[in-house]
């Protein structure tokens, strides 16, 4: 395939996937996207998917995930991938876009984007009566250490098309062990902090809310969201295709996991699930 056609049919999967109608967050996940975790899937990603040229990857898998964030009801999804990587400039993983500003062999900073899928209030009985949260995309910047074996990163964002309205900001850790045969070990963990804005549109219960859904009131101030885990296999022998599985484990913190909508409905303990394939044209 053609450099044009990549670019070409890239950016028709982008489209169709980002303009699709609001109701595509209950029925598919773009790599981790039940709140907190998708971004220990390219940690370091920078150094293991180096490209002197052009490089795309399209896949599809399964992921068992809540059904929103706060839900101790599990849903099987499918699981859409892609990204996009130009030399040492950009990468596009998933929902996620970086720009490389300054890199070298231990350490890689720039700018960054992110389209995060809102939520609709008929995805699930718990949130009728609370009303949509729309998508939201944020603008911000992230820094990744490379000191030995384990990576070290932290990004920052902040929604400018009004979707939640706030500031959401991540620390973590990972790190990937060869296991030969061209399987390999992959872990991290990661702590959220999200603002006001963030917190209320998403934990939050407003009076006339409370009154439509037979949830008490409740204010959600800012603080740190959850703390996450996952650990994985993926396997890259061959040279068009790259397996991967894991299990997450999310704990909700602070006023997410004090909002009526998670202790009487819902849990602030979340898992996910997800097997995926995916082949580099």
């Amino acid at each position: 395939m053609t450099g044009p056609l990549r670019v070409a049919g890239a950016a028709v999967l982008v489209t169709t996937l980002f303009f699709a109608p609001a109701s595509r967050a209950e029925n598919t996940v773009l790599g981790l996207d039940f709140g907190q975790s998708d971004l220990l899937e390219d940690v370091g990603e920078f150094w293991t998917e180096v490209s002197d040229d052009f490089r795309f990857k399209l896949g599809v898998g399964m992921a068992v995930a809540p059904r929103f964030e706060g839900s101790n009801d599990y849903k099987a999804r499918v699981m859409p991938k892609f990204s996009l990587r130009y030399k040492n400039l950009l990468s596009l993983h998933n929902t996620r876009l970086r720009v490389f500003i300054v890199h070298n062999e231990k350490f890689v900073t720039g700018a960054q984007a992110r389209y995060r899928f809102g939520r609709d209030e008929d995805s699930a009985p718990d949130l009728m009566g609370l009303g949509n949260v729309s998508d939201s995309f944020e603008l911000g910047g992230f820094a990744e250490w490379r000191p030995g074996w384990a990576i070290v990163g932290a990004e920052v964002g902040r929604d400018v098309a009004g979707g939640h309205d706030g500031l959401i900001a991540a620390i973590y850790a990972g790190s990937q062990l060869p296991l030969g045969g061209g399987f390999s070990l992959q872990g991290g963990a990661q702590v959220t902090w999200a603002s006001g804005n963030f917190m209320e549109r998403n934990f939050g219960v407003t009076e006339a809310q409370g009154i439509a859904s037979g949830l008490p009131e409740f204010d959600a101030g800012s603080g740190i969201k959850d703390v996450a885990a996952r650990v994985g296999v993926r396997f890259n022998r061959w040279k068009h295709w790259d397996f991967a599985s894991y299990v997450a484990y999310s704990r909700l913190m602070s006023d997410a996991s004090g909002s009526p909508l998670v202790e009487l409905r819902g849990s602030p303990n979340q898992f996910m699930w997800s097997i995926s394939g995916q082949y580099r044209f």
